[in-house]
């Protein structure tokens, strides 16, 4: 059975554990473009099967720490964890690492809460935060290829920069409501989320419906975000998604999240007379600083440079 072509409750399956998936112009890769892009296109997402130097057992290893990282007692004067600890009222628990794709920085948040080292935990995070970049560059690539604009991609990608985030939901009974995190859209040009057993995820379809993602432990969702809906003219579509709590236990997940240093604007080449510009250049760390809300507000890039 092709994986590739397969759909877990109706959300595509792109599986880049495929031999030369991940290698621009081989048979995989051009399969893989085709699914990536109609997917991006009508539903704005998609599930990926890791490639296969993620081994199985990481899956338990990465969460299993997180028991331990949400123990640690953050909340106290002058701990240097409060600038990148963020409680929210829904009961979601984030750390934070910007360029969380370079190794010195993952040690030096892994030495705040391990002073004597912890290995396993690094060099896990490091290696899902690698891999997850790489599926990132590919997709970016893909999209790129699709619409023949690929001479842009390499200049695209150096400007990019990564945020990596580890969340935790608390448990619903004990928050006494079941919204982990309501209906919106990720203000990045990508998100690419991982997450232990406990489902919670919900993506929103074209006929308005909720999807729940209940992914395979060796998958994560790729998620396109509004700037990514900006970049292409409207042709990708933003992932609405929302995160409801219906098990009684911990939700952990944590994502890597795309930004990008200089303007956004569209391609000469995404122009035509079915395909107006809609959008006018914009700065996204600008456009980033310009939200109050992040998480909660939906198809802000819309209403921050649509023409």
């Amino acid at each position: 059975m092709n994986m590739s072509s397969q759909t877990v409750a109706r959300i595509p399956v792109v599986d880049f554990s495929k031999a030369d998936c991940l290698k621009p112009g081989t048979s995989s890769w051009l399969s893989a473009r085709k699914d990536v892009c109609r997917a991006l296109e009508e539903l704005g997402c998609f599930m990926a099967i890791l490639p296969s130097k993620v081994p199985p057992e990481l899956h338990k290893t990465i969460f299993n720490a997180f028991d331990e990282l949400f123990n640690f007692p953050v909340d106290t004067p002058d701990n240097p964890l409060r600038a990148g600890y963020v409680t929210s009222c829904s009961g979601q628990n984030t750390f934070g690492i910007i360029n969380g794709t370079n190794p010195q920085e993952t040690q030096e948040f892994t030495h705040l809460f391990w002073p004597n080292g912890n290995d396993q935990f690094r060099e896990t995070a490091d290696l899902y935060a690698k891999v997850m970049a790489e599926i990132d560059e590919a997709v970016t690539r893909m999209v790129f290829e699709n619409y023949g604009v690929e001479k842009y991609h390499d200049d695209h990608f150096r400007s990019t920069f990564y945020y990596l985030r580890l969340i935790k939901y608390e448990v619903p009974k004990k928050l006494g409501v079941d919204v982990g995190l309501r209906s919106h859209t990720d203000k990045t040009f990508s998100s690419i989320l991982h997450q232990n057993h406990v489902t919670g995820l919900e993506i929103n379809t074209k006929t308005n419906e909720w999807v729940v993602f209940d992914p395979l432990p060796s998958s994560v969702i790729f998620m396109a975000g509004d700037v990514f809906q900006v970049w292409s003219n409207d042709r990708v579509r933003p992932c609405r998604h929302r995160v409801t709590l219906k098990e009684n236990e911990v939700r952990y997940s944590f994502g890597l999240f795309s930004l990008h240093k200089g303007v956004i604007h569209v391609p000469d080449e995404l122009l035509d007379k079915d395909h107006p510009l809609r959008y006018k250049p914009f700065n996204h760390l600008e456009f980033l600083r310009a939200q109050k809300d992040l998480s909660e507000t939906e198809y802000a890039a819309k209403a921050y440079c649509a023409i």
